[in-house]
């Protein structure tokens, strides 16, 4: 049997952290009151993996807990 890497079912693409928080909202829901951002941003201090996922700014500061960066 193959093992899930990804339960969010990810497409094998970069995301920006607006559309990776709309795929959140739409897969968990979430409070209509927060961003996709915030909500990709609380997203990925859970689970940090995922931020391999995303597209980083020309400012971005890796944290080193990912493991891809």
């Amino acid at each position: 049997m193959e093992e899930i890497n990804d339960p969010l079912e990810l497409e094998d693409k970069l995301y920006t952290i607006e559309e990776f928080g709309s795929i959140i909202r739409n897969k968990f829901g979430g409070d209509n009151y927060i961003s996709d951002v915030i909500l990709g941003e609380l997203f990925l201090s859970k689970y940090p993996f995922y931020s391999c996922k995303i597209k980083k700014s020309e400012n971005y500061i890796s944290k080193k807990n990912c493991g891809c960066c």
